[in-house]
């Protein structure tokens, strides 16, 4: 797991080098950990990690989530859909709050069900690894080469969306975002639009564009640091995604309750 290091029994020069540019103190609240990030690699990471309210992008000291034995063997994993339903008209929501190891099983599943629309309702995915998110994605753009930039000290690195697993799903879809719409989220919302041609209705994202690299600091703690920002060419996630319009009233009373 390359996120958790061994511990030591002390504190070494790196260490000390990366608690001296922490700069949350230990007795405020921290973030809960992320999820799935076992074997993620270096420009993959993306930990599913939004800082405090109004608190500028940095570095954030964050407490280690231990797997158990059943997390690690996949028998206990967390669904990344909280729900579905019929809405009418043909419209199926399906709320996406994480991109978990099964997420496109789910997907799968939740489609079976969807004869007209889809809704996917983001407005509380705080994201997770950017490449699963890609994967996920595939089944309803298809593979879409140099979909997202990683852009770091100048240079640019360009990820493709790969080809889907399954057949791609053609029909309309309506995204819906707002604040807590977060990360690998927010770049979805925006992928959507650009190669599936769905609409985003809600509020204006969190605005998350970079990349979080993992620092070790010892067996129960790590350090979060961002590490490059991410774009989506034709979109702009700096500042939050724009949606194309607000909810409609209509639509928001179909909405059951969360």
């Amino acid at each position: 797991m390359g996120a958790i290091s061994r511990p030591t029994g002390r504190i070494g020069f790196r260490t000390v080098g990366i608690l001296a540019l922490v700069t949350v103190a230990l007795a405020q609240p921290l973030a809960a950990a992320a999820a799935d990030e076992i074997g993620a690699g270096i420009l993959g990471i993306d930990p599913s990690f939004a800082p405090p309210l109004g608190q500028r992008p940095g570095i954030v000291l964050q407490r280690v989530r231990h797997p158990t034995s059943e997390q690690i063997r996949w028998a206990d994993t967390e669904p990344s859909i909280a729900g579905t339903a019929d809405l009418g008209a043909g419209r199926l929501l399906v709320r996406l709050d994480r991109f978990g190891r099964k997420v496109e099983h789910e997907m799968t599943a939740a489609l079976r069900s969807a004869d007209g629309e889809l809704v996917l309702d983001l407005r509380r995915n705080h994201g997770g690894l950017l490449r699963r998110m890609l994967k996920f994605a595939a089944r309803f753009t298809g593979p879409v080469p140099g979909a997202v930039r990683l852009i770091k000290d100048g240079e640019v690195r360009a990820l493709a969306i790969p080809a889907p697993r399954v057949p791609v799903w053609r029909g309309p879809i309506t995204v819906l975002a707002g604040p807590d719409t977060i990360s690998s989220g927010e770049v979805l919302a925006a992928l959507l639009r650009r190669h599936a041609g769905a609409r985003v209705l809600g509020e204006r994202t969190w605005g998350k564009d970079y990349v979080l690299r993992i620092e070790p600091i010892d067996h129960d703690w790590r350090a979060l640091v961002p590490d490059g920002r991410i774009a989506v060419p034709g979109e702009v996630l700096a500042g939050g995604l724009v949606p194309d319009g607000p909810i409609p009233e209509r639509l928001a009373a179909s909405l059951p309750p969360r």
